[in-house]
């Protein structure tokens, strides 16, 4: 029930901001004028937001949602519905600055460097820091200890920055909690990085969780808080008086007891520190460059932290160098597959049989279901009995994802060369048998020649499709340029600026294939076959 005097006050703010010029109380306009509270929050975090069975989103989150739902609706005088949108760390600012959601209510730990994208309310409604969850036979000392091993996360988490500069980890960061639970089930990393309710939740689950525990004591321990965008204050002051009234009322402690949470006192958010400890900075040759970038970022708010901090220009270097490796390795193993495919499709049957099915299997089904498979189904028998995190190339998962790449790309390749055996002329394969060569010798020294000749352009073109290709390498934590982007841009909300430089970084790297084509064609140049 809202009390008397807090109704009234709600009331009076929000009739000030509905007559107000359209720059204040803009949120609070909308969803007046349509009806509805649109409402991001993360749906897969049990408790604080997850789908039932009927695909309807509950938890203690949108419990709180629905309370300012009733609080609105009773202060407007006139019925809201509220609507959950489902987002993850690498969307949900940008869907706040975007308008498809008037507030943020999940799992977001205030820091100073979120305080500058959005305005954060104020009490929190909850609180958490980073514990490792990690199985029971496995020795862990101290964070310190775990220096150079691999920890389990998933995107946005506000302590992979953190807990990667501060012990000097390998934050394996996947796309969601599910498949980081999962890739912490296989062995793939120590320990799995997370806040320290929902792990204490999750080991609840005796079924499934028996053999796993919590390992260190909690860390980075920071407030979480609903956010909205900036420049609101009459929003902002509303809910302000929202949250504290769920504290005076007992809301918040109710919640707790209802979903089996430990009880969180308050934190002053305005005093939280921050979390990233970036003291190396970037080269001291670089430093004008730096220092030009950073005042750039202050003057104008494009921030490209690439060129002027140390973390994240390591970051998007290593993703870089990983990008590069990844394709050179998938051209080459993709090139010969395919000129072996191509090659066995002119014997047996049995064996013509075999490769169009690889292709037709291949060519087919999408290229990221191909490595979800290979990586949590095959790789995980494949690994299976191997003690500790350090895995042979093909269970790890930069060789599962060079496997797939030049699997599904190679498929393609074979469909090309098999064409550019067919292009070799006729009479060129007669002239071959009227000269005296033999099968194997007509194919190596005249048919084979030809036909990579008359292959090259679409061959260079499936180039280009693999080296962009290479992006779906993210999906199993493989640190590549997009991998790297996605971890930089979930912490600083510079989602613009490295989808600038992730597109020139691309283009880079196609210019560069395009140029090395271009001088191989010429090269190959075969006069008198048109070629």
């Amino acid at each position: 029930m809202v009390k008397p005097r807090f109704a009234g006050l709600a009331a009076v703010l929000l009739a000030l901001a509905l007559n107000a010029p359209a720059h204040a109380g803009a949120v609070l306009q909308r969803i007046a004028e349509r009806g509805v509270l649109n409402v991001c929050s993360n749906v897969e975090n049990r408790p604080f937001a997850y789908l039932s069975p009927s695909g309807e989103a509950q938890g203690f989150n949108i419990d709180l949602a629905e309370d300012i739902r009733a609080r609105l609706s009773a202060d407007l005088g006139r019925p809201l519905r509220r609507t959950t949108i489902a987002t993850s760390g690498a969307n949900r600012v940008p869907f706040l600055d975007q308008g498809k959601c008037d507030l943020i209510i999940t799992g977001f730990s205030v820091t100073p460097e979120r305080q500058r994208l959005v305005d954060f309310i104020t009490p929190n409604f909850y609180s958490s820091g980073a514990v490792l969850l990690s199985r029971k036979d496995q020795p862990v000392a101290s964070w310190e200890s775990l220096r150079g091993q691999a920890l389990c996360s998933s995107h946005g988490s506000t302590y992979n920055q953190a807990v990667a500069e501060r012990y000097g980890v390998r934050i394996l960061a996947f796309a969601g909690l599910t498949e980081s639970a999962q890739a912490l089930r296989d062995q793939r990393c120590v320990g799995q990085v997370m806040d320290d309710a929902v792990a204490r939740l999750r080991l609840l689950d005796q079924r499934e969780w028996a053999q796993f525990e919590i390992k260190l004591p909690t860390i980075l321990e920071a407030p979480w808080s609903m956010a909205i965008a900036h420049g609101d204050p009459a929003f902002r002051e509303v809910l302000d008086g929202y949250a504290r009234a769920w504290r005076e009322e007992g809301l918040i402690e109710a919640l707790e007891n209802r979903y089996g949470l430990p009880h969180k006192p308050v934190l002053d958010v305005a005093q939280v520190a921050a979390v990233g400890l970036d003291e190396q900075g970037v080269p001291v040759i670089l430093q004008r460059v730096a220092d030009y970038f950073r005042q750039f970022y202050a003057d104008t708010g494009w921030n490209f932290p690439v060129l002027y901090d140390g973390w994240s220009a390591r970051q998007f270097a290593q993703g870089i160098g990983i990008t590069l490796k990844l394709a050179l390795i998938c051209i080459v193993a993709s090139c010969l597959i395919g000129l072996v495919g191509a090659m066995a499709m002119r014997g047996p049957r049995p064996l013509r049989w075999l490769v169009q099915g690889y292709v037709e299997l291949l060519r087919n089904t999408p290229s990221l279901a191909q490595l979800y498979f290979l990586y949590f189904g095959i790789g995980s028998l494949l690994r299976d009995g191997l003690p500790g995190t350090q895995l042979p190339w093909y269970a790890d998962a930069f060789g599962l994802a060079a496997l797939c790449i030049s699997l599904h790309y190679g498929a393609f390749a074979v469909e090309i060369f098999r064409a550019g055996f067919k292009a070799v002329p006729e009479t060129t394969r007669e002239a071959a048998l009227a000269l005296g060569y033999g099968r194997w010798g007509r194919m190596i020294h005249v048919q084979l020649p030809i036909a990579l000749r008359a292959s090259l352009p679409a061959l260079g073109n499936n180039m280009v499709q693999l080296i962009k290709g290479t992006s779906i390498a993210y999906a199993v934590a493989v640190p590549e340029v997009l991998y790297s982007a996605q971890e930089i841009w979930s912490e600083r909300n510079n989602v613009v600026e490295m989808m600038v430089l992730v597109l020139v970084t691309y283009l880079a790297m196609m210019a560069l294939l395009a140029l090395v084509l271009d001088r191989l064609e010429r090269r190959l140049r075969l006069p008198g076959v048109s070629l």
